[in-house]
């Protein structure tokens, strides 16, 4: 069964950037798994600052070429260079530098060992390390460092909190940036970057993780003090309430912060807050997308609702899944098998993968989407299809 499945995702993944082409954009989330059938002029260029998820279409092909050995599909990551290098080369960047820079640029290096990648991929270490905060040891999460807007943002867009509420910010999201400074240190022998991924690390864990090991999504700092503040929340649910993808964000973020660094503290803590994530999934191993939704009233992460599924009635929670934090965790577990043998951990990959493959992948290679209700909102995401492709094809070489 899985080779079948590698052997359909593969294809899926050529077809997709032979629709592509060179017009690369950050393709957003949709029910019916049809990214491309948008107006080119609503979805977001490579340069746009608020472009997380072009990273994961080229890492995906970059996959697909390791376990096909079809040279199209490293050859079509090429064309991109120019793109990336320039947005580096810019201010028009946030802390998501580590989804755009480590699945691409670490990736093309590391299978063809050109300079000029592993160049890009410590630019973009560069440009992300500018963005700590020596006073309160985070790393700023959005918004341009000079709390600028750029000239091509429209007035309605620049009402958006990702550029009015940046200054003092730090999300969870943030420990999947951090592998990219990690690697940064080690390819370049300069301690600097590895130094600022431990101290965000360590801040992540006083302030993010509560007792019971539940994961708080923000946290507001003073920009000028560095005093923590109070916790804020632009994913989950609510303050107060526990996001899933952020909490395989964590999981996976610590694993790989305990390769680099050997501190057991952070693999310890990955083991922990995996545990509590699993005994929240699901019968099928796949989580809801907030483990505190109201059980009175289901909720929808969207922020448009439904009318394939109404979201009052109880019974309709089975619609509230995640399979984007899903494949996630069990990337992050693989990791986590590295080092540590957990018994649980491998009956979990096992199940997850098994049940993601029968019950939410898409086997339809005319349809660009690959991994069914994500994020809550019942969609396919360039970012869930990534990781389940990630797991499933089990990449050769580290790149987070």
């Amino acid at each position: 069964m899985y080779n079948e499945v590698k052997k359909s995702v593969i294809k899926k993944i050529k077809n997709n950037t032979m629709i592509i082409r060179s017009n690369l954009r950050e393709f957003r989330g949709c029910t019916d798994g049809q990214y491309f059938d948008v107006s080119m002029e609503r979805v977001q260029e490579i340069g746009h600052i608020m472009n997380w998820t072009t990273g994961f279409w080229n890492g995906m092909a970059l996959h697909a070429y390791e376990w096909s050995g079809d040279k199209e599909l490293l050859e079509w990551n090429e064309q991109f260079f120019g793109e990336y290098f320039d947005k580096v080369h810019t201010m028009e960047t946030m802390h998501d530098l580590g989804f755009l820079y480590s699945p691409y640029a670490v990736y093309m290096h590391n299978l063809t060992g050109e300079e000029k990648y592993k160049s890009l991929a410590v630019k973009a270490a560069d440009e992300l390390a500018k963005r700590f905060n020596p006073f309160g040891n985070y790393i700023r999460a959005w918004g341009r460092v000079d709390n600028c807007v750029p000239d091509y943002v429209d007035s309605e867009l620049a009402k958006d909190g990702f550029f009015q509420n940046g200054d003092g910010l730090a999300i969870i999201d943030c420990m999947m940036n951090l592998p990219l400074l990690f690697w940064a240190s080690e390819s370049t022998g300069n301690p600097f970057y590895k130094r600022i991924a431990i101290c965000h690390a360590d801040i992540t864990i006083k302030h993010f993780i509560r007792e019971d090991y539940s994961v708080v999504h923000a946290c507001r700092f003073n920009p000028l003090t560095g005093e923590y503040m109070h916790e804020e929340n632009y994913c989950g649910y609510s303050n107060g309430s526990y996001w899933a993808r952020g909490t395989t964000w964590a999981i996976y973020g610590f694993a790989i912060a305990y390769r680099y660094t050997k501190k057991e503290e952070y693999l310890d803590l990955s083991i922990k807050l995996c545990e509590k994530f699993i005994e929240n999934c699901e019968a099928d191993f796949v989580p809801i997308w907030d483990f505190r939704l109201p059980k009175d009233a289901p909720a929808t992460a969207c922020s448009i609702k439904d009318p394939a599924w109404d979201i009052t009635k109880a019974e309709n929670t089975k619609f509230n899944r995640d399979t984007s934090a899903c494949a996630i965790a069990i990337c992050a577990i693989k990791e986590i098998l590295n080092h540590k043998k957990v018994d649980s951990f491998e009956t979990y990959v096992q199940n997850a993968i098994k049940s993601l493959i029968e019950n939410y992948y898409n086997n339809d290679v005319n349809i660009p989407g690959i991994l069914a209700e994500q994020n809550g909102c019942r969609t396919y995401t360039s970012f869930g299809d990534y990781y389940f492709v990630e797991a499933l094809l089990e990449k050769k070489k580290n790149i987070w």
